[in-house]
């Protein structure tokens, strides 16, 4: 079976107040969105946002996408206020090739 070709940016708000509990579980986070193997693009925190995160992830579709992202442990510790995921169009850069998956 082909991978999933189609790439979503998810948006990660997080609960105000609560970076200490998100420091406390990052590594197991970290961890997570590894585990996730080539559906896992790419992710990090905003830099001028740490309230906030983007994600990359590769799918099906968008119900894939939340289905792949339920175990998250920042999700099961209740760290997320919300999640936005809209279907992404890579479609130019150095790397967007290799993004989509279709070269290098």
């Amino acid at each position: 079976m082909a991978e999933p070709q189609k790439i979503f940016a998810v948006h990660y708000n997080y609960v105000p107040g609560l970076s200490d509990q998100r420091d406390v579980h990052r590594a197991a986070h970290r961890e997570f969105l590894v585990s996730l193997g080539s559906a896992m693009v790419a992710a990090g925190a905003y830099v001028d946002d740490p309230a906030a995160a983007l994600l990359l992830v590769k799918a099906e579709d968008s119900g894939s996408v939340l289905d792949l992202l339920d175990g998250d442990p920042f999700k099961h510790h209740g760290l997320i206020a919300s999640t936005d995921v809209h279907e992404w169009s890579c479609a130019v850069g150095d790397r967007a090739a290799a993004i989509r998956g279709n070269g290098a």
